[in-house]
């Protein structure tokens, strides 16, 4: 069940990661194209700076959904899923999914857009919206299941 399809250890796309990350080939694709086509240009428009870090709390891990005991397994056992805690921008501002999440200024907007966008290249995309396993970040994952849930 705990199999990565051609793993990757990387360190970062274009922004680097908080720590080294292994995940499958096919999400750090994905990853690539929605840093450059959605997380930069919204990181500008919003809060005027690009991002310069992704903190990031895991992609693969053996394990099952909301990390059970029985029940379907996670797309994080599969290396195809990531959670993205939040962002440090090139200028020092940081972003917490955590923190600013329910926040209303330009921090608060970044991050609802950038989930609402994040349901084009991810098949499921959970907020602290969700659920309360999801307070502190945002679930991203290619797997065969469809859920937007922003």
């Amino acid at each position: 069940h705990c199999q990565v399809d051609t793993a990757v250890k990387i360190s970062r796309i274009h922004a680097a990661f908080n720590h080294p990350v292994t995940m499958s080939c096919a999400l750090a694709d994905r990853l690539d194209e929605f840093e450059r086509d959605v997380v930069q240009p919204l990181a500008l428009d919003e809060l005027g700076s690009r991002a310069s870090r992704i903190d990031q709390l895991g992609s693969y891990s053996c394990r099952r959904q909301n990390s059970r005991l029985a029940g379907r397994w996670s797309q994080h056992a599969l290396g195809q899923a990531i959670d993205i805690a939040g962002f440090r921008l090139a200028d020092g501002t940081t972003v917490s999914v955590d923190r600013d999440w329910s926040e209303a200024g330009a921090k608060g907007r970044f991050l609802h857009r950038l989930a609402a966008k994040a349901c084009r290249y991810f098949s499921v995309v959970l907020t602290p919206d969700s659920n309360a396993e999801h307070y502190n970040h945002l679930h991203l994952d290619i797997g065969p299941d469809r859920l937007c849930s922003t």
